[in-house]
């Protein structure tokens, strides 16, 4: 847990608070694994939020339930061990530099020499990148993650994370909506180069800049799901029968079926075969 992350630049605690959700989302991801841990210094409430506030100034202060339960989570995070300035392995006598500061006796320097990446906070300066620490003629790179997304990009394979949880982390903060996708129906049943394909037109789909340009796009065909029959209805007994069902696909054979709610697509089952998509 990246401490440096915290240098006071959010412009209030409401904004800080606010986005706890992209770093909450990773500490589950990473505790979710069995040996899973999180380092941080023992003193991490002394890490500042704002120019005025520290984390340790924060007790009374969420005044809403969402903030409340954030603060919360956080705290837990935060008092919970391994604490890694309690038996550091990198030299604090030595010198880590990044971008001409010396990093030593920080989670960066602690990063390098164990090999492992940062989980930071929001920051222009650490925001999912990947960090050239350098001691003596010797250069580290540190991978800093703040999103899910860049979480199961750098390490999902690592991990052990199932594809369904990936497309969830990569796709969080965008018009893409996986929680929703049927496990059955899911990314686990592609093959390596299908699920390759079926990325890169997700990612083509959460880059367009509106739901008009996507309904343009001609290699999508994003359009609706019209059965001519119940039977043939693959969602005709599900629990979205009733729902607007939109499709769009990602290979000449192979189709994404989901229904749109606000501004977000809700993914609910992958094909493979075309046999659903032929009859709507």
């Amino acid at each position: 847990m990246n401490e440096c992350s915290l240098y006071g630049q959010f412009e209030s605690v409401e904004a800080f608070l606010k986005s706890l959700t992209a770093n909450l989302q990773c500490f589950r991801l990473v505790r979710s694994q069995s040996d899973g841990e999180i380092r941080k210094i023992s003193d991490f409430y002394k890490c500042r939020v704002t120019k005025e506030r520290t984390l340790g100034d924060l007790k009374p202060y969420p005044k809403s339930e969402e903030l409340t339960r954030l603060k919360i989570a956080l705290d837990k995070e935060m008092k919970t061990e391994p604490y890694w300035d309690l038996l550091a392995v990198h030299d604090y006598g030595a010198e880590y530099w990044l971008d001409g500061e010396d990093m030593a006796a920080t989670a960066v320097a602690e990063a390098a020499e164990r090999g492992e990446a940062l989980l930071s906070f929001d920051s222009e300066r650490y925001s999912d990148c990947k960090l050239a620490v350098q001691r003596g003629g010797r250069e580290y790179l540190v991978i800093s993650v703040y999103r899910p997304a860049y979480l199961a990009e750098c390490f999902g394979e690592k991990m052990g994370l199932e594809r369904d949880e990936c497309l969830r982390a990569r796709y969080a903060e965008t018009r893409l909506d996986c929680s929703l996708l049927e496990k059955e129906y899911g990314a686990g049943n592609l093959e390596k180069e299908e699920y390759g394909q079926l990325l890169g037109t997700l990612d083509k789909f959460v880059r367009h800049e509106s739901w008009e340009t996507i309904g343009l796009d001609d290699g999508l065909e994003y359009k609706k799901y019209a059965p001519s029959s119940a039977e043939e209805d693959w969602f005709y007994n599900s629990v979205y029968r009733h729902k607007t069902i939109m499709k769009f696909r990602f290979s000449s054979r192979m189709r994404c079926f989901g229904y749109r709610k606000g501004e977000r697509f809700r993914l609910l089952r992958i094909e493979r075969d075309h046999k659903r998509s032929d009859k709507g």
